[in-house]
């Protein structure tokens, strides 16, 4: 296990680990997200008067679909998706009483409904989504019902799950349920009201914040990538120093430093930014913020995500010798930007579980790979352990000491069973000259490049200008 370790270059072997550390954590956050998600409403129940939460845009999937059908937007408009050949119906009855559907699809109220997929001789889709759209400043003041109906079974299920999204004053709400053959439900009643006088627009335009619950959600999420990420890469930086993988310390280093980057990264993508965009718009029409305010979503996320990346390359410099501090921080805000696009990407291409599964993998690889590297370029001079043939673990010399022996906060451990004192040598880099203070002769020396040393069984070597 050693040999196949050692064998492998670090900066790749922290890139692997880091991956794998936000992967655990994934899959340790995806049950979070479901106290964020709207309601799902059972068969033939209505979803009127549930508290689906409110958002600001659609989700990504549901936009994803829309533009790939080129579907139009409005004052209202009201989506449909599922994810089999199933036919499902969206109707919608207009203030007037007029019912928009497949077989009835404009409305003297200027409603239409402009996608609709999965019929016996239209597009069909696995991932199907339908749309009615009422356009800027023709949506009549009134009550507008919103029902899903089940009209025809061309796949293997019977049951579909579907989501259906309602944006009107600015706001998005979604509704899930499940429906079979044959099956209406009514899924929301909403109202529109004339538009306020431009005094006290602004006022009604004023978004309310994410809510608190949202924010701590995505936090705690966020917290558990950044754990298993750094639990991983400690235990590894541990085990190639010979040491215990993890000391109660480190462990409560890990976990606590953990959790406070995840909620102050989640923090800062989930809630300022959303502050900043409910500002924004205020200040726009209903247009201008449906272009505006995705882009200003994802510029929260990569902030996020490059916050909670320079905080763990910052807080990883703790555990590895001689590694400064700021440069490993700038070098994990590089790798959780380039996370934080991946990420982005990964939502364009896939779902939003998906997504988050490949962007997070993709964080802990970039993070992990730039920290390891930073490492290397930062070094001045290194001291090499030569354990066994192919068998070299490097450390970092330079005003940190670096402790060598068989105490559990020695950086380099040496068997105690073998006759080792808790701090059998300090070897320290100051000035250009490497200095080894040795415990069992009680002397110091002063080290010169290629030097080599035999402490017990093992060598160590000196190594300096190695950039």
């Amino acid at each position: 296990m050693r040999k196949i370790v050692h064998l492998i270059p670090k900066p790749i072997l922290f890139g692997l680990l880091g991956a794998l550390g936000c992967v655990l954590g994934w899959a340790a956050g995806e049950p979070l997200l479901k106290v964020i998600k709207p309601p799902t409403t059972k068969e033939g129940d209505t979803a009127e008067g549930q508290p689906a939460a409110p958002v600001l845009v659609f989700s990504n999937e549901l936009q994803k679909r829309l533009q790939r059908e080129e579907a139009k937007t409005g004052d209202v408009q009201i989506s449909l998706m599922w994810d089999n050949f199933n036919d499902l119906d969206l109707h919608c009855v207009d203030p007037t009483g007029e019912r928009i559907f497949h077989g009835h699809k404009k409305s003297a109220s200027r409603g239409e409904l402009d996608v609709d997929m999965n019929v016996s001789n239209g597009p069909k889709s696995a991932q199907p989504v339908e749309n009615i759209y009422w356009p800027t400043n023709g949506a009549p003041e009134g009550t507008y019902q919103v029902f899903v109906n089940h009209y025809a079974t061309n796949a293997p299920v019977n049951e579909t799950p579907y989501t259906i999204a309602i944006k009107q004053g600015g706001m998005a709400r979604e509704f899930r349920g499940t429906i079979r053959h044959g099956q209406t439900n009514m899924v929301h009643t909403f109202e529109v009201k004339k538009a306020p006088p431009p005094a006290d627009l602004a006022k009604l335009n004023q978004r309310q914040p994410p809510a608190l619950k949202t924010t701590l959600v995505i936090g705690l999420w966020t917290a558990l990538l950044a754990v298993g990420m750094a639990a991983l890469l400690v235990a590894a930086q541990n085990f190639l120093l010979r040491r215990a993988l993890f000391n109660g310390k480190e462990a409560t280093l890990v976990l606590g430093g953990g959790v406070v980057a995840g909620l102050i990264s989640g923090a800062v993508s989930q809630h300022l930014f959303a502050l900043g965009a409910n500002s924004l718009a205020a200040q726009l029409s209903e247009t201008e913020a449906e272009r505006v305010l995705p882009m200003i979503f994802k510029t929260g996320q990569v902030a996020g995500w490059s916050l909670l990346g320079a905080l763990l390359g910052f807080g990883l410099a703790f555990f590895i010798p001689n590694l400064p501090k700021f440069r490993a921080g700038f070098a994990g805000l590089i790798g959780g930007g380039l996370g934080a696009a991946a990420f982005l990407l990964a939502l364009a291409k896939s779902g939003e579980v998906s997504g988050r599964l490949v962007g997070a993998a993709i964080l802990g690889l970039t993070i992990g790979l730039v920290v390891a590297l930073v490492e290397r370029l930062a070094r001045e001079a290194a001291l090499i352990v030569h354990w066994h043939e192919n068998e070299r673990t490097v450390i970092n010399l330079g005003a940190e000491p670096v402790i060598l022996g068989s105490s559990p906060e020695a950086h380099l451990y040496l068997p105690k069973h073998k006759g080792f004192p808790p701090i059998t040598a300090i070897v320290t880099f100051r000035e250009g000259r490497v200095q080894m203070e040795n415990k069992l002769s009680n002397s110091t020396h002063t080290l010169a490049a290629g030097n080599k040393l035999q402490i017990g069984d093992l060598w160590i070597e000196i190594q300096t200008d190695t950039k």
